[in-house]
């Protein structure tokens, strides 16, 4: 079967932070990745043999500096650019070496704003980290805002040759890379939001390291924004939280495609049960005492005897940390 001509996994993200200090100990002790390198104002962390997946960079106007994806050769990339050229797509090449740790970059936007970069042969490392507490397994896909997701869904699908895995009926699209995880991308319209991102997830080695990572979030005292649930879409597992830049998801056991898999898209239905089948069949479940302030008062009275043994600690986030809805 022929090789089709598209990035082979979500590369990393670059961010423009408030400041560099609080964003690199959450990546640090809540993402559980590694500093692997700092110049030129930049901090790089790693979670992989790959030299980055997250850079950091300090900036009076935060937000996401470049949405970054791999190619699988030089070769490629320079097919990717003719593909470019011959589409009239306005783009920049250069050697990123010295500032990114990358041997050739193509970056332009897609057509909301979001900023993109192909690229080939980043420095990478001969072995892993060792993680501390949870092990990961890859950057594994983030979901970014768009003003036109069927103008949007057509530039990434004919221009950059990603696949659509399933449709969330006209609101959100979820699209797949060569390394066939369900979702690499997943573009949407927010409520408000014209561009930027909606929210990226780190892959864990499995479901102990989803709960440990929870675990972590909980003593750190992050506001879990959506708690333990799987995904209608995907059939990932796992649970959200914000942090001082972007939300962030842990989750694992994601539907895998195949290179040469045949799938046909599918477009489910917009409802709180796709997000989350666990809610399935609990529609209509009310209670009783629901509106009984004596039962609520025995019921929080209870639960104040029976406190976790390790009270969640306030995490020491600047006061102007942005704040970025999921």
């Amino acid at each position: 079967m022929e090789r089709t001509l598209r990035p082979e996994r979500l590369g990393y993200l670059s961010f423009l932070v408030r400041d560099i200090k609080i964003s690199t100990e959450f990546f640090e002790k809540l993402g559980h990745l590694e500093v692997s390198e700092e110049r030129d104002g930049k901090v790089f962390l790693r979670g992989g043999m790959q030299h980055h997946w997250i850079v950091l960079q300090e900036s009076d106007n935060p937000g996401l500096e470049r949405v970054a994806m791999e190619m699988g050769s030089r070769k490629e990339l320079d097919a990717m650019e003719e593909r470019l050229k011959s589409q009239g797509i306005k783009y920049e090449s250069g050697d990123g070496f010295e500032a990114d740790r990358v041997s050739q970059y193509l970056r332009f936007n897609d057509p909301a704003g979001n900023p993109l970069e192909l690229y080939s042969d980043m420095v990478s490392y001969p072995m892993p980290p060792q993680p501390r507490y949870v092990s990961l397994e890859d950057i594994q896909h983030l979901v970014l805002f768009v003003d036109d997701i069927f103008s949007c869904h057509d530039f990434y699908t004919q221009v950059l040759g990603l696949r659509t895995s399933d449709w969330n009926e006209h609101n959100t699209v979820f699209m797949n890379f060569r390394n066939g995880w369900h979702h690499g991308l997943g573009i949407g319209a927010g409520r408000t939001e014209k561009q930027g991102i909606s929210h990226l997830c780190f892959l864990p080695t499995d479901m102990d390291d989803v709960m440990r990572a929870r675990a972590a979030v909980m003593r750190a005292g992050l506001p879990i924004t959506s708690d333990i649930l799987r995904h209608g879409a995907s059939g990932s597992f796992g649970f959200y939280f914000a942090g001082p830049d972007v939300p962030v998801e842990f989750s694992v056991g994601a539907r895998r495609f195949a290179e040469d898999e045949e799938h046909t898209p599918r477009r489910l239905i917009r409802t709180p049960t796709v997000s989350d089948v666990f809610q399935v069949g609990l529609e209509e479940l009310e209670l009783s005492f629901q509106d009984n302030p004596d039962a609520w008062s025995d019921i929080e009275s209870v639960a104040g005897l029976r406190k976790a043994n390790v009270p969640p600690k306030t995490y020491q986030a600047a006061e102007d940390s942005q704040k970025v809805g999921s």
